[in-house]
């Protein structure tokens, strides 16, 4: 394995270094090792460029030359979304916050399906005892309770619909709120498995 790489400095590359990047981890001719040192470069580089090369790389034919491709791209992925100040630490955390409210919003939505399926299970069930009223095997009063499991249900489902609506929007407006860059496209799903303290 390659010799492991402290964080680059964005400043000491330029277009040309990543141009001469891709050119190398796309060329048949390069040798692993030297694919190796790249990768690991481009994984301790925290720029957008260096973790799309990356990216694209591990598409490529080649990619299983580098045995820890993987474990580089997280690391990259790590060091280029880390906060740098106050603002980004605010926004990084923000992420989290909607990642959070996401799962909320899944939940009651779960909750919102299930209350459906009872309402077309009711549905059936009540257009069942209609038939047997108008066969005059059952009472009429039978019918009675559909109505006020209806109500109720409905009304559930309403609640739920508004629950859901709030957190959507406070979702789009802690979105609005970000102000980071690098944070602004993130898919909150990045922040399922960072914890704070």
């Amino acid at each position: 394995m390659t010799e492991h790489k402290d964080i680059q400095n964005p400043d000491d590359y330029t277009e040309e270094d990543y141009i001469v990047f891709e050119k190398k981890l796309f060329s048949l001719s390069t040798p692993t090792s030297e694919l190796e040192d790249i990768c690991m470069t481009l994984a301790h580089l925290p720029t957008k460029q260096a973790q799309d090369l990356l990216g694209k790389f591990k598409e490529s034919t080649r990619a299983n030359e580098v045995g820890w491709l993987d474990v580089a791209m997280d690391e990259g992925e790590f060091h280029y979304f880390s906060p740098e100040n106050e603002q980004e630490e605010r926004d990084y955390f923000a992420l989290k916050v909607i990642q959070e409210i996401e799962d909320e919003t899944i939940e009651l939505q779960g909750k919102h399906d299930d209350l459906r399926l009872d309402l077309r299970r009711m549905d059936i069930e009540q257009e069942a005892v209609r038939e047997l009223v108008g066969k005059g095997e059952v009472d009429k009063d039978e019918t009675l309770a559909f109505h006020d499991c209806r109500l109720i249900v409905t009304s559930q489902m309403e609640d739920l619909e508004r629950q859901i609506s709030v957190k959507e929007k406070t979702i789009d407006q802690i979105k609005e709120s970000i102000k980071t860059e690098r944070y602004k496209n993130m898919d909150s799903m990045h922040m399922r498995h960072v914890h704070f303290c």
